[in-house]
């Protein structure tokens, strides 16, 4: 009979893995609806992007407070409190009519799925220590596998329910990890007198100011040079209000994150890295499944598999590179080949107007998919090592803020993009500008798609720009002397 030592730790490997998986299934499934939810729900472009926007700051929000949370709840109830309000965001977006409530619940989801990746990743270190590398593979394979089943899962509910079930799903599943999970997390708390301050008030300028320059990044695009100076100005006006946040942070004695332990030269670098990395992963799946649904007419079946399949290299690429790093951490020949991989793919895409058969972009798809966790793994494997441990905490819970900032900073470009690029190939057919791109993307899944449609075409210029989007990073790889 095992003894209890192993059966807790497998226990708490399963609870890793339930708890790291439900907001990366999320997303996916969101990315991959994100069309069929603007159809269904009436919503343009922009406003998609405002309640993806909501849903990363209200995300960044509680990240900032997740460890105020976890020092007065412990981990379990924090948890399950957050699986409950994660449902109840699905059920208000799933019924929603309308932009507000939509909004509303995707606010929700934000602010409750901020939880589980973090608290997966912190679960790891109750591990006994000859049990945390499985910890971490544990955690690697649970939100890459859940990212590759989101596409297959997202065109089942779509093809079956509708683009409801998209989040009424959510609360089956809550339920699910809720039962899974909850008996095996730490209930642990901190005594009163080691706690960090509450902040409220400074809290609610973070998030002015991460709102502020959030909308700016989104509002880049806008025409005449009156938008131009307003977006400026926000965003000039955002950043001010950021800085005077961290300064305040600073000079308390206890700050909700301890920024003076993070200032690291591998930690900043590290950090910057990151959000070039996940500034990808929002990009390209954002991009992909409009790409190949709308923009070449593909069926919602023959679209999920191709995502998966490009995603199901991202798990086999990560879980290799986890066991190799162990033996040989060459961490800069990893990330340039996870960025060659990741542009070329991209400069591929750009190029599909070109081609007169859709199976030509499989491989792309698989060497965008193959590129970012390599691109991503060496980071993660070398950021946090001289990290002390009583900042550990903290220094993830800023790395998962620059992740949110990154996805949602990627998807309001992209869709910002897309619209100009769309606009500008509308601009170029005989019948002129459509009336608005959630209609023009209706009617683009019919007749007109193809290799050489206006979508199509705007998302091979968008490809192409992330592509040379990449230059500077691989130079800024390559003259760095610290990740090598």
């Amino acid at each position: 009979m095992p003894s209890p030592p192993a059966l807790n730790a497998r226990a708490l490997l399963r609870s890793i893995a339930a708890i790291t998986c439900v907001e990366f299934f999320e997303t996916g499934l969101v990315m991959f609806a994100a069309s069929g939810i603007m159809v269904g729900l009436g919503l343009n472009p922009g406003e998609f992007a405002l309640a993806y926007t909501l849903y990363g700051v209200a995300s960044i929000f509680m990240l900032y407070k997740h460890q105020w949370m976890v020092e007065r709840l412990g981990y379990r109830t924090f948890i399950l409190g957050s699986l409950a309000i994660f449902a109840l965001g699905g059920i208000l977006s799933a019924t929603a009519g309308g932009f507000g409530q939509f909004a509303v619940g995707r606010l929700l989801q934000g602010a409750s799925g901020a939880t589980f990746f973090t608290a997966g990743r912190m679960e790891i270190n109750r591990l006994p220590a000859e049990s945390r590398f499985h910890g971490l593979l544990c955690f690697i394979g649970s939100l890459l596998g859940a990212s590759a089943l989101a596409p297959l899962a997202a065109a089942l509910l779509l093809g079956l329910f509708g683009w409801q079930a998209i989040f009424w799903c959510m609360l089956p599943l809550s339920l699910l990890i809720a039962w899974l999970a909850g008996p095996h997390l730490s209930r642990a708390t901190v005594p009163p007198a080691e706690r960090s301050e509450e902040h409220w008030g400074w809290l609610l300028w973070l998030v002015l100011g991460i709102f502020g320059l959030q909308y700016a990044i989104q509002a880049i695009p806008g025409d005449g040079a009156s938008s131009h100076a307003q977006v400026f100005a926000i965003g000039l006006a955002s950043i001010v209000a950021l800085t005077v946040f961290a300064a305040r942070q600073w000079k308390k004695d206890k700050p909700l994150i301890d920024y003076r332990g993070l200032l690291q030269w591998r930690y900043l670098l590290g950090i910057g890295l990151y959000f070039s990395g996940y500034f990808m992963i929002g990009a390209s799946g954002f991009l992909l499944p409009i790409f190949f649904k709308e923009g070449l007419g593909l069926s919602l079946t023959t679209t999920a598999l191709v995502l998966s399949f490009s995603m199901a290299g991202s798990v086999a690429t990560a879980l290799l590179h986890a066991m190799a790093a162990r033996h040989r951490p060459r961490l800069r020949t990893y990330m340039l080949s996870g960025l060659a991989l990741f542009a070329i793919g991209s400069l591929a895409f750009s190029q599909a107007g070109r081609l007169d058969d859709w199976h030509l972009l499989l491989l792309p798809a698989l060497l965008c998919g193959i590129g970012i966790p390599l691109y991503l793994g060496p980071i993660a494997f070398g950021t946090f090592v001289e990290l002390p441990a009583r900042v550990f905490s903290h220094g993830y819970q800023v790395k998962n803020i620059v992740r949110q900032l990154g996805i949602s900073s990627s998807v309001a470009l992209s869709t910002a993009g897309l619209q100009f690029f769309y606009a500008r190939q509308l601009a170029l057919q005989p019948e002129g500008m459509h009336p608005g791109w959630a209609q023009a993307l209706h009617g683009l899944s019919g007749a007109s798609a193809g290799l050489v449609s206006p979508l199509t075409l705007a998302g091979s210029e968008l490809f192409f720009w992330l592509a040379v989007g990449m230059l500077p990073v691989v130079a800024l790889v390559l003259l760095q002397r610290t990740f090598r």
